[in-house]
């Protein structure tokens, strides 16, 4: 009996072994992160997103100016890029779940510096001779060996951006995600800090990526502006693959094997991929929080912000030159930064539900006259036209960053509380992203279907009026956990 209980004590030890182990790792009393490591761990993301910053601006800004007249080339790099990334987001999650973390991102870092470095040297070839004859070989006039050729470019262009995608996808699970947490170790206070300088990395790579490619395509030209960025891209590899190895041997809790991660993936290999989707969406669909995620995801079908197809517009329908382009998007982010801002003081105010509803009225209020402007006193194709028609185009979607931002950090804080306790909870936040992907490739259908930068204003009407949808559906998510949508107590406390 005593031999028996002993055994039965020494199994009950062995079993509850990792758990006790998993217990210290996480409750450890709190330690200081080490600076050099996270001076390198910020550098990493720093590098990444200026490379990312610089490829996401210049790749459409080349496309629009070797195409001029049309906009084809730029909406199928965004198109397929999309369609892949929404396609295999999952195969490359679960990727990130079988790899080893060092091994993982730097295949994966490798792999998408390649991939740059292989489009900014197709483009290096564009800007060269083939410049003056691209235009005309998209449209099959010029020799048929030109044609081929002009084609070949564009598919290595729109195949490579496809895999870049998916190389981005992993890198945002596994470094932005998993190396974050699982530095964090269980201390929200690290969690916090790390999440936020990661954000303002991203915010200011916006701003400033734009401004670098401007400047160098007004300083240099394009050409020696694609080998500059080529460069960068192969200097970045070298010192990022560097600076992963210096964090990952700081942190020893980053070589720990995600045990529960493997078990999972295989455990999930073996069901349905099609009936536990459906069961997912089925799940997702019955809360109510989904009319939320659903409002915002109407938000991706919008060609009013300063992607490819708006840029080759303002480009060349109104003939603003790549300074100014890039001078419009950067006061864009500033505004998105005052959102974020003044998110927390509506929250205060109005209660988290009520300002997501200001905010994204209050977008769909200032894109308004945006509309209008490209259908009222709209300049002829090529001009810039009258200053008060400019003023109303930027400046009222300069202002809707506030909402549009404001808006996002409120609905994102919303399906983190609907979603806190549920047993489902990471694979119902990925079907936001899903719903997300879905709109955004309406957007780039949209503008397949709307081709050319003369006809851009009908793009613009239908992003308007999918902000719009996106209002009504979030006042119905209102009014089904509030059970109403307006209350006019401030109205008697005033008389």
């Amino acid at each position: 009996m005593p031999l028996s209980e002993d055994v039965e004590a020494s199994e009950r030890l062995e079993h509850l072994e990792p758990l006790l182990l998993e217990e210290q790792i996480v409750d450890s009393s709190p330690v200081i992160l080490p600076a050099r490591a996270l001076a390198c761990f910020f550098l990493q993301h720093l590098s990444n997103s200026v490379v990312t910053g610089l490829y996401e601006f210049s790749c459409f800004l080349f496309l629009i100016e070797i195409f001029r007249d049309t906009l084809v080339p730029s909406s199928l790099v965004g198109l397929v890029s999309t369609l892949t990334g929404l396609s295999l987001s999952g195969w490359i999650g679960g990727l990130v779940d079988a790899t080893d973390r060092l091994t993982f991102v730097k295949w994966i870092v490798g792999a998408e510096k390649i991939l740059y470095i292989v489009i900014y040297t197709v483009f290096a070839g564009l800007f060269g001779p083939l410049e003056s004859v691209a235009s005309l070989a998209f449209h099959f006039k010029a020799t048929w060996s030109t044609n081929l050729i002009i084609w070949c470019a564009i598919f290595v262009i729109v195949s490579a951006s496809s895999f870049l995608a998916i190389a981005k996808t992993g890198l945002n699970v596994a470094f932005e995600r998993d190396w974050v947490s699982t530095i964090a170790n269980g201390d929200a206070h690290h969690l916090t800090m790390l999440n936020a300088w990661m954000r303002r990395i991203d915010l200011c790579s916006k701003l400033g990526a734009p401004l670098i490619v401007s400047l160098l395509t007004t300083l240099l030209g394009y050409q020696r502006t694609t080998m500059i960025l080529l460069c960068f891209s192969g200097f970045s590899l070298a010192a990022e693959l560097l600076w992963f190895q210096v964090v990952y041997r700081a942190f020893p809790i980053l070589q720990h094997p995600r045990t529960h991660a493997r078990e999972r993936t295989t455990e999930s290999s073996r069901a349905a991929w099609l009936s536990r989707e459906m069961e997912a969406w089925s799940t997702f669909i019955s809360l109510p929080v989904f009319w939320s995620s659903l409002s915002i995801a109407c938000l991706y079908l919008t060609t009013l912000s300063y992607d490819g197809t708006f840029i080759a517009y303002i480009k060349s329908a109104r003939g603003w030159d790549d300074a100014f382009i890039a001078g419009m998007r950067g006061l864009c982010v500033l505004t998105g930064l005052l959102g974020t801002v003044i998110m927390p003081l509506l929250e205060t105010w109005l209660g988290l539900e009520r300002a997501g509803a200001w905010s994204i009225w209050f977008e769909a209020s200032c894109l308004g006259p945006v509309v209008l402007a490209f259908f009222i006193g709209a300049p002829e194709y090529g001009s810039k036209g009258s200053f008060w028609n400019s003023a109303v185009l930027f400046g009222g979607i300069a202002l809707s960053r506030i909402g549009l931002f404001s808006f996002d950090l409120c609905q994102l804080k919303e399906l983190q509380l609907a979603l806190d306790t549920h047993p489902m909870r990471n694979q119902l936040t990925a079907l936001q992203s899903s719903l997300a992907n879905m709109f955004d490739l309406l957007k780039y259908a949209l503008t397949l279907l709307i081709a050319t930068p003369d006809r851009f204003r009908y793009t613009a009407l239908v992003s308007w009026a999918a902000v719009v949808t996106g209002g009504i559906l979030y006042s119905l998510y209102l009014r089904r956990i509030r059970g109403h949508l307006f209350h006019f107590e401030w109205l008697k406390k005033a008389t």
